[in-house]
């Protein structure tokens, strides 16, 4: 179960595999990273902060 912990948290939520998968699920689907008020998993494109 994910709190309020963080990047740092959602990264040790995910095994290295899992979260490539959802980043780029996150990549596809939400770029600009609208969806952001849950435990975030960020866009990788650089710029795409919120």
């Amino acid at each position: 179960m994910l709190g309020n912990d963080g990047a740092a948290g959602v990264r040790r939520a995910y095994p290295p595999a899992t979260l490539a998968r959802l980043t780029a699920l996150k990549d596809a689907v939400d770029p600009a990273n609208v969806f952001h008020l849950n435990q975030n998993i960020p866009p990788s494109r650089a710029g795409a902060t919120r």
